[in-house]
């Protein structure tokens, strides 16, 4: 039965003409050539002398280095003096990270002489010192531009929805199509058929999930790894994630994390986003029982709390909800980019931790549901 829930699920030509069209877009996004290959060998001359963890010393050159450029007339302006001045300006942003770490850090403690060692904000206070503690030697310059490419995948809002509209496509019709085709009765008049078939289909979907996943980042690794032609910085802190972008910016992230093992965790965490996600498609599909009923209702449930938070921002319940979204937890860059804790019982729950644990106790009722549908439906000619 397994087998032939996958068939029915892959055999779907629509999965096929959509993923074709996102391998597509993300070989137009990487059109433009890489300035940082051209520039590899002024990039590694400075590497030599400014990488690695930020000191004193090399903050101090540094904005030695700024104050006499902008001192000196305007004149040719090189490709080294710009790569330099990006590279003088990294460097001082890490400096500035760590001056403000160390910062935050005296404001925590003073703050926890003011409290009782019983209190809530005490032990909030408590879990931030030792996380910036941790990350106090994260800050510095690394050459990381490659993992850059890659979690620039993972983030935005419009890589997020194509990942859901491959799942919209190809699970909405899952428990749909059987009710529209009337073969349920025929399953379910079979011994255990309808515990069976629900089993079948949910190992299905999340058979389908794991290949779309993986054959998209595998996708994305190799475009990366053809464009920067390396994967430089894969054990350089994720603090060192930062850039003008509105993704990937990780400069005040709480985790003491390199960047191979953040890049493990993010996929692990949005791979799980996705089987939750389809956990819901399934639900909404075994209850409206109309493919394309489901592929509006379960996009609604996505969008909704986006939409929520830009028409109520200045609510604080708005952003409450947008933040514990099936979108946020496909999005990944804001469970990691700062600490944020939640009360739980009375102990401070961080905030990608509470997402994990919510999800997964709402993937689990909802599998409970459908699974209850079935048991409950009553086989009809």
């Amino acid at each position: 039965m397994y087998k032939h829930e996958c068939y029915k699920i892959f055999t779907r030509k629509s999965i096929y003409v959509v993923l074709a069209l996102v391998l597509a877009l993300m070989v137009y996004a990487e059109r433009v050539p890489a300035d940082w290959n051209t520039a590899s060998d002024i990039y590694g001359e400075l590497y030599e002398e400014l990488g690695g963890p930020v000191t004193e010393e090399k903050e101090l050159y540094v904005r030695e280095q700024m104050e006499a450029s902008d001192a000196q007339e305007l004149g040719t302006y090189t490709e080294r003096d710009r790569i330099a001045g990006e590279v003088y300006y990294l460097v001082s942003l890490a400096g500035q990270g760590l001056q403000e770490n160390n910062e935050r850090q005296n404001e925590l403690k003073e703050q926890m002489n003011r409290l009782s060692a019983s209190s809530y904000d005490y032990r909030v206070a408590e879990k931030e010192l030792g996380i910036l503690k941790e990350v106090e030697s994260s800050y510095g310059f690394y050459i990381v531009q490659a993992w850059l490419g890659m979690f620039h995948f993972i983030e935005p809002f419009f890589s997020v929805m194509l990942l859901a509209i491959l799942i919209l496509i190809g699970l909405s019709p899952v428990f749909a199509d059987e009710f529209t085709q009337r073969t349920t009765g025929l399953i379910l008049a079979t011994k255990h058929g309808k515990r069976h078939l629900v089993t079948a289909k949910l190992m299905a979907a999340v058979t389908y999930i794991v290949t779309v996943f993986l054959s998209l980042h595998i996708f994305n690794f190799i475009l990366q790894l053809n464009k920067y032609g390396g994967i430089q910085g894969w054990n350089a802190p994720i603090q060192s994630l930062n850039t003008a972008s509105p993704y990937s910016n990780y400069f005040n992230s709480p985790f003491a994390w390199e960047v191979w093992q953040f890049y493990v965790v993010t996929l692990s965490v949005q791979l799980f986003g996705s089987v939750a996600f389809a956990i819901l498609v399934l639900s909404v599909s075994v209850f409206t029982r109309n493919a394309l009923v489901t592929f509006f209702v379960s996009g609604v449930i996505l969008g909704l709390p986006r939409v929520m938070n830009v028409i109520g921002s200045e609510y604080k319940w708005a952003h409450f909800v947008t933040s514990f979204s099936y979108m946020e937890t496909l999005r990944i860059e804001r469970l990691f980019a700062s600490f944020n804790a939640y009360n739980v019982l009375g102990q401070p729950i961080l905030y990608p931790v509470l997402q994990v644990i919510i999800y997964t106790m709402l993937s689990v009722g909802l599998i409970w549901f459908i699974y209850r549908v079935f048991r409950k439906h009553q086989v009809s000619y």
